[in-house]
């Protein structure tokens, strides 16, 4: 009752009625790089909100790379701490980046629904002009909109899209209906790997790493699919994605297995890098992880490999014309159980169907 009563009176303020005009300075948390590009879409529209408004975005590090070339980014700001469950650390690190932004942006939006005490706090001693927020969770007595620190709450639906989430923020400002598509500016990658893959095979990109070990599928895992995507059709070429740090690991693995379509792809400086080699790619299959969403701007078919948790295909699916889902068969955030042999029999659905006019199909 008591940390209801506190949250209230922290998240209380005299609601603005929000004007385009007025807006400036804008900041969006970025986050990671799934998270990026599915704001992409989002980014653009607020480009258009009017003559004035810069742009700013925090990033996590390594990701910086995905939003620098951008034109109507102003500033990108690349957020380099550990991840940590510790609550004084993360009470901290907040309240420090309030305070830093105070009253710097006109516009900030806030994605989370919690009603936590110190993240009211955070927002309240950031002091944006007008906040955008989705309706809060009904906790410690408090209504879902009943916070006035925010100026315009929106509905966030159990079965909607990312980037239908990211877009309904802009509701408030009408621009909601503009371009749901994703775009990438690479700079100096964009043409880089133009002519790298053999144009008279079948090239797909098999990426096994996640962000966490029970997403990930497991190096013997990784062994086994690319023989089995391989033995699908003579042409096919399977290119396996390396994260910097594993590269020796993957380069000794494919060395052993020593076979002529099974390759390891160069290693790259970072994820812009790696996006400018997806790019030309024919085909990934992937954990979920960012590159399904970048292979996803360029409209790549896509075999995903999701944990069984219902919510994560439907909040992060693909955005190609064409792609495939399998799942783990354990429950929670875990790939756990997954069939390798769904997997490649949804690689070659997607080739017999025909529908990129790809240069082999089975």
């Amino acid at each position: 009752m008591i940390r209801g009563l506190v949250i209230k009176l922290v998240g209380k303020k005299r609601r603005e009625k929000i004007k385009k005009e007025k807006i400036k300075r804008v900041l969006i948390g970025g986050g990671r790089i799934g998270d990026i590009v599915v704001k992409t879409p989002m980014l653009e529209a607020l480009s258009k909100l009017n003559e004035d408004v810069k742009i700013d975005i925090t990033v996590v590090k390594g990701a910086k790379c995905l939003v620098e070339n951008i034109p109507y980014i102003n500033e990108v700001i690349e957020i380099d701490e550990r991840p940590t469950r510790n609550k004084v650390i993360k009470s901290y690190r907040a309240l420090a980046g309030a305070l830093k932004n105070r009253k710097k942006y006109d516009l900030y939006f806030d994605f989370t629904n919690n009603c936590r005490f110190i993240h009211t706090l955070s927002l309240k001693l950031m002091a944006p002009k007008y906040l955008i927020g989705r309706y809060r969770l009904e906790k410690f007595g408090i209504k879902k909109d009943e916070l006035t620190i925010f100026d315009s709450y929106i509905d966030v639906k159990d079965d909607a899209h990312a980037v239908d989430i990211n877009m309904d923020y802009l509701k408030p400002l009408k621009l909601h209906k503009e371009s749901k598509k994703y775009k990438l500016y690479l700079g100096k990658n964009e043409k880089k790997y133009e002519n790298y893959f053999e144009k008279n095979k079948m090239n797909i990109v098999l990426n096994h790493r996640a962000s966490s070990e029970p997403r990930s599928l497991t190096l013997e895992q990784l062994k086994d699919l690319s023989l089995k995507l391989i033995n699908l059709n003579k042409d096919i070429i399977v290119h396996i994605i390396s994260v910097p740090s594993e590269y020796e690991i993957l380069k000794d693995l494919v060395n052993k297995l020593d076979k002529e379509n099974i390759k390891l792809l160069p290693k790259t400086e970072g994820i812009g890098e790696a996006a400018g080699l997806l790019k030309y790619s024919d085909m990934l299959v992937s954990v979920d992880t960012g590159l399904i969403h970048i292979a996803s701007v360029y409209n790549i078919p896509i075999v995903g490999i999701y944990p069984l948790t219902e919510n994560s295909a439907k909040l992060f699916e693909p955005k190609s014309e064409r792609y495939e889902i399998v799942r783990g068969t354990k429950s929670g955030y875990t790939i756990e159980g997954v069939s390798l042999d769904k997997v490649a029999k949804s690689v070659n659905k997607i080739l017999e169907e025909s529908v990129y006019d790809k240069r082999c199909v089975v």
